[in-house]
């Protein structure tokens, strides 16, 4: 991944654009967000060679975090997808909503004025032992920022919940790589 700035994710005709997510990073940290890094991108931190072009996140699901998360992504450029406030997923009863009423699987943000756009994508319904996920977190650096991943064993069991091919794949591939038993 090469280091890009904002909003810069490649140039004219024949240059490739590399999906370079450490300033996200780097801005949830500096904010104090509790988050771990799930999906493709997990992946990707674990060894596995793939391209993925969002990031998907499991945050610690209190008002004052995702408001943190909020302002964080605001302040680098990136607005939410939807017309109502993030903080809505701290509560169980406007998620519920979202989730079932809505469909919502994930809580959107965008970065809408970069040449290609990146997509940070929050889980509405995420792991219920988020506090102990979170204890037991591996730590890699990206481009010397502290990137926190989701356990993998945990990334396996939610990638084979989610049943997709390219999920499957993901969690053969960490398996023949020796991340899983």
């Amino acid at each position: 991944m090469r280091r890009a700035g904002r909003g810069a994710r490649g140039g004219g005709r024949g240059e490739s654009a590399e999906f370079d997510p450490s300033d996200i990073f780097a801005a949830l940290n500096q904010a104090k967000v509790a988050y771990l890094v799930i999906g493709g991108i997990a992946v990707v931190m674990y060894g596995i060679r793939r391209t993925t072009g969002d990031i998907d996140l499991c945050v610690q699901l209190t008002v004052d975090n995702l408001d943190r998360l909020a302002a964080a992504l605001k302040q680098i450029g990136f607005v939410p997808r939807i017309p109502a406030a993030i903080s809505g997923l701290a509560d169980a009863n406007t998620r519920r909503l979202w989730t079932r009423q809505r469909s919502m699987k994930v809580y959107s943000f965008i970065e809408p004025h970069a040449t290609f756009p990146r997509n940070v994508d929050v889980m509405a319904n995420p792991p219920r032992n988020f506090n102990a996920l979170y204890r037991r977190r591996t730590t890699v650096r990206l481009r010397g920022v502290s990137v926190p991943l989701i356990p993998v064993r945990e990334l396996a069991k939610m990638k084979r919940r989610a049943g997709r091919p390219q999920d499957l794949q993901d969690v053969q591939d960490l398996r023949l790589l020796g991340r899983i038993p």
